[in-house]
């Protein structure tokens, strides 16, 4: 199963390849523009929140919401370096019609919200890049699992169905073998009150003889 994920994965990065460019911008963010990184990711604002927030609560960080953005304080990111960060992630449909591309928007503070620039910290901004050019990954396997768990979910849902009708034909078939005995035992009550009508006819035209 792990080697078909990955295989995907690779399809998948061969064919998304031109949405992995990363890019070093400035964004209007609280008292004035602040430098952060952007990337297009081909899947849905939904999908790409939900992978960013699951990764990162595997780590043991849980967000916040700050103006709009998805903050997680005091974060160790492997992909970032060795340093501790505070990270501000928001996401946002690309347009009305590309509905299935998301832009993601990432701020990197040392801590008081001095966030870092390409001038004093060019490593961790490529490593930032890197982090969000393999988010698609990251968003992939997210999206797969939520697949997986959905079609478990229909599966369990239609194995139960599937058990209720089982238990309803058994219940059936006892009513049913039931109602056959009950048919049978109504048959044999018939002959037997057709036999009990007989004798009391005779009875019956035995006192009218005698009567005669």
């Amino acid at each position: 199963m792990k080697k078909i994920i990955y295989t995907l994965i690779l399809i998948f990065l061969f064919n998304v390849s031109p949405f992995a460019q990363a890019h070093y911008v400035f964004i209007d963010f609280k008292d004035g523009q602040k430098p952060g990184i952007q990337n297009d990711v081909p899947y849905t604002d939904k999908v790409v929140t939900g992978a960013i927030k699951s990764k990162l609560e595997k780590l043991g960080y849980k967000g916040k919401e700050s103006k709009g953005y998805d903050v997680y304080r005091g974060v160790n990111l492997p992909e970032l370096g060795l340093g501790t960060y505070d990270l501000y992630f928001k996401v946002d449909r690309k347009s009305k019609k590309e509905k299935d591309i998301s832009t993601v928007t990432m701020l990197i503070s040392k801590g008081n919200e001095i966030y870092v620039t390409e001038a004093d910290d060019a490593q961790t901004i490529e490593n930032a890049k890197t982090f969000l050019n393999n988010l698609f990954v990251t968003a992939a396997a997210y999206s797969l699992d939520k697949e997986i768990i959905a079609q478990q979910e229909t599966v369990n849902k239609s194995e139960k169905k599937y058990k209720s009708l089982v238990s309803d034909a058994d219940d059936l078939q006892k009513r049913k073998r039931k109602i056959e005995q009950q048919i049978e035992d109504n048959i044999k009550d018939q002959k037997n009150q057709q036999a009990e009508v007989e004798k009391q006819r005779q009875i019956l035209e035995s006192l009218r003889t005698r009567k005669k």
